[in-house]
């Protein structure tokens, strides 16, 4: 057996129905140098069976068989039995082009990075819709350090499966993944190493197959019941604050916290024109108790659009249906121009989903 060039961890739970069609795509890889870290998460199908099927056909894949903790936990056992210098993301229900391992080796080679991020594909292709179709599509691309631009202007999240890492930068850096973050984990995790990566490199290519949520899955209830979505994105946001406070990154990217706050939160709390945002005011008023962010000299160093949604949000006071609407154009002609602020606005009012 070859010393395999990327190790892609594949957490396995309860998929026996697809598992195949996805292993079967590290088989049709285009690169022989691959290793398969198949982590069974106490799954209580025929799931494991399956994954020990591969493993007896193919000595690329390695079994890792552990007690049910999550997704996060498995992809954790999954980075610590790796052996290869670079780590990459396949989920059991989704696969990968058959040049995607060959694709993430060359552009690390070439590109000398810590992080990789590539596109990806809705699966099947007519589940696509507008917003998710442009986040799976980045450009062409490098980032050196820290850029507030690789985080929050570019096709670069919340996706973890299309980014790789390489598995010493993942170490010296004491990443992994939170196991108390049940949903919107790869949030957290991207945030930690785009904030770390020495250099990051973003690719066009389309090397994965995502299928898309299933009606009723825990994704699709969370996209239309905003209270509790938006709940459960403070959680996300206190776990990225209490990441990067330990690195000190918290107190030297406050306004980019504030900025990361009105994007995941507070702008979509702020949307319900005071019907709904009391509770969510409130864990955002909780988590930022203490912090640099929000305090008067992160905010001095904030868009004004950005410092007016925070300060009405730690006024914990639902602003009126009006000042609503125009904390939300103002901070959408920052975000995303003038027109565009139109076109939301007007979207808005008449109660669609931006999409």
């Amino acid at each position: 057996m070859t010393t395999p060039k990327i190790s892609v961890v594949v957490p396995i739970y309860k998929v026996e129905e697809c598992l195949a069609w996805c292993l079967d795509s590290l088989l049709a890889q285009d690169m022989p140098d691959w290793e398969g870290v198949l982590v069974n998460d106490g799954s209580p199908d025929g799931s494991r069976d399956i994954a020990a099927a591969y493993c007896e056909k193919d000595a690329r894949f390695t079994l890792v068989d552990k007690e049910n903790g999550g997704l996060s936990s498995a992809r954790n056992a999954g980075i610590a039995a790796s052996t290869a210098p670079i780590v990459a993301f396949l989920d059991s229900d989704d696969r990968f082009t058959p040049d995607a391992c060959r694709v993430i080796v060359d552009a690390f080679e070439r590109e000398d990075c810590d992080v990789l991020t590539f596109g990806a594909n809705p699966y099947p292709l007519e589940a696509g819709y507008p917003w998710l179709n442009q986040v799976l599509s980045p450009r062409d691309v490098s980032f050196h350090g820290y850029s507030f631009e690789l985080l929050f202007k570019e096709n670069s999240r919340p996706f973890v499966w299309r980014t790789a890492c390489r598995r010493d930068f993942l170490a010296n850096n004491a990443i992994q993944f939170d196991e108390s973050i049940s949903y919107g984990e790869d949030q957290v995790f991207e945030m930690a190493i785009y904030g770390r990566s020495r250099k990051t490199t973003l690719i066009s290519n389309k090397l994965y197959d995502y299928r898309v949520a299933r009606k009723g899955s825990l994704m699709d209830t969370m996209r239309y019941d905003d209270e509790t979505r938006l709940l459960e994105h403070v959680k996300i946001y206190s776990a990225v604050l209490a990441d990067w406070h330990r690195d000190d990154l918290d107190a030297q990217h406050a306004d980019d916290l504030a900025y990361f706050l009105c994007d995941l939160v507070l702008y979509d709390a702020i949307r319900l024109l005071g019907t709904g945002c009391g509770k969510v005011f409130d864990a955002v008023s909780t988590v930022l108790a203490g912090s640099a962010v929000g305090s008067d000299a992160a905010l001095a160093q904030c868009a004004p659009s950005v410092a007016a949604i925070f300060r009405a949000a730690l006024a914990n006071k639902a602003p009126s249906a009006r000042a609503c609407r125009r904390l939300m154009f103002d901070y959408d002609v920052l975000r995303s121009g003038f027109l565009r602020a139109c076109k939301r606005l007007a979207a808005n009012i008449l109660g669609k989903r931006d999409v």
